[in-house]
């Protein structure tokens, strides 16, 4: 039986121009200030949130809370870390550490279907998380507020981002 490997791949396609790096770089980080506000919820920090909303938060163990909240914070920040690979040589080239694809050339639409239907999703959870976020506050429009909205505004940018370098991946792996 005759198995047949694909030599490893040297190089990246095309250079990356400046501004698909930093639309990545701002796609990557914009869910990390939404996962650092959550931070102080799983040990009681209402962060202006009403009664009602922390009576309930607090009904549960602290192993919980820090699962749930934690976990949140993974599912957005790791995800979107993995917007740097559509502007990185490991979204082009598997690191050679992964096993049996290390050191190969990343098929295309491995990267593009994911960040795709990613963006797409990301981009209407954004605009829709937008219109609730400070559904939960006490006290109207008040320095918490003002601050929750700080921290979850950058969320509205990650899809568009995402899609934007997306778009310029296909390009330079010259699918378009």
């Amino acid at each position: 039986m005759t198995i047949s490997l694909e030599p490893p791949a040297v190089g990246t396609a095309r250079p990356v121009p400046a501004w698909a790096r930093h639309a990545a770089e701002v796609a990557a980080f914009a869910p990390v200030p939404s996962s650092l506000w959550r931070l102080p919820l799983i040990f009681g920090v209402s962060m202006g949130m009403d009664a009602d909303f922390m009576r309930d938060m607090m009904s549960h163990p602290l192993w919980l809370r820090f699962a749930y909240l934690g976990g949140l914070g993974l599912l957005s920040d790791g995800p979107a870390f993995l917007t740097l690979g559509l502007v990185r040589r490991w979204g082009e080239v598997w690191p050679r550490w992964m096993p049996f694809v290390g050191g190969r050339r990343v098929r295309p639409l491995a990267a593009i279907v994911p960040a795709l239907l990613g963006g797409i999703v990301v981009t209407c959870l954004g605009v829709t998380l937008a219109s609730v976020w400070n559904s939960n506050m006490t006290g109207g429009y008040n320095g918490w507020a003002i601050l929750q909205t700080c921290m979850y505004a950058p969320l509205v940018l990650w899809g568009p981002l995402l899609l934007l370098v997306t778009a310029h991946y296909v390009r330079r792996r010259g699918l378009w």
